[in-house]
């Protein structure tokens, strides 16, 4: 923590509610998932808007950036993936499946796959090329909230009502551990870079972490006030932020799971969380 130093740049003000953001690869843009169902893309450099993506027929949940930054593949409530291009905003494939609100979308390290989670408590997997469909993961009994792959691609691991996370194989679709504590819904889950470690968050107020191989429970990150919606590792993996419902994000130790900075200024529910590529800026 030594050096870095915390204070709100940009400020963003959206004509709608803001559920989702995600810089692009390589820093340079950032994208905005709204309530309206419009995804705004602004430029780092200047925080202009660069253009609008529309389509979506109800809001927009999640939003993500492939890992070559050629693509956006965005979820919605209106139960589709839809994939657009980075450069121009043009639109691509829409991912048609599940049968109830998508709330979680991410790309595999490779950029080749897709994997969605849905309340329809499924996570169904889908080319990223072509658009096509590929395994449904079943086994949750609520609707999954986050869906997350391990560093080599060669693992899922997804969050959900049921207040479970559950491992599985990328590949075969096939289930592997149920990681079990939270006490109430699990809204967020994610891999350490180094992928030895899992971070869930959840309405039981709590960040928990997890070892990765063995599925053994860490240490339980306490201090919100009300229910975390999102969380996520620092570039270099040293650090955890998470946001709340008590309108804060908090930063912590990924280590020794010690307490940070706490980041105020949002006048309601913090959603969403990013670092920038380069650690050094984080949005909300």
């Amino acid at each position: 923590m030594a050096g870095v130093r915390f204070g709100e740049w940009a400020y963003l003000q959206e004509e709608s509610d803001v559920v989702s953001c995600a810089y692009s690869p390589d820093g340079k843009n950032c994208a905005v998932g709204l309530m309206n169902g419009t995804i705004n893309v602004y430029s780092i450099s200047n925080w202009k808007k660069s253009y609008t993506l529309e389509g979506h027929t109800r809001y927009v949940t999640s939003v993500v950036y492939s890992p070559s930054g050629s693509q956006i593949a965005s979820g919605s409530d209106d139960d589709t993936v839809r994939l657009w291009d980075a450069h121009s905003g043009t639109p691509g494939y829409i991912l048609r499946g599940h049968i109830r609100s998508v709330t979680s979308v991410v790309y595999s390290p490779s950029g080749s796959q897709i994997a969605s989670g849905s309340v329809d408590k499924t996570v169904r997997l889908w080319d990223a090329a072509s658009g096509a469909s590929g395994h449904t993961l079943e086994g949750h009994t609520w609707g999954v909230n986050s869906v997350v792959y391990s560093p080599s691609g060669l693992q899922l691991a997804s969050g959900s009502g049921d207040n479970t996370v559950r491992l599985w194989d990328a590949e075969s679709g096939a289930p592997g551990r149920i990681l079990e504590g939270h006490t109430d819904t699990v809204t967020s889950v994610v891999y350490s870079p180094s992928g030895s470690q899992i971070a869930s968050g959840s309405t039981d107020k709590t960040v928990r972490l997890w070892d990765a191989a063995s599925g053994a429970s860490g240490r339980i990150l306490e201090g919100h006030t009300w229910g975390v919606n999102s969380v996520v590792y620092s570039p270099s993996g040293s650090q955890i932020a998470s946001g709340s419902t008590d309108n804060t994000v908090r930063l912590w130790d990924a280590e020794s799971g010690a307490p940070g900075y706490i980041l105020k200024g949002h006048t309601s529910s913090v959603r969403s969380v990013v670092y920038s590529p380069s650690g050094s800026q984080i949005a909300s």
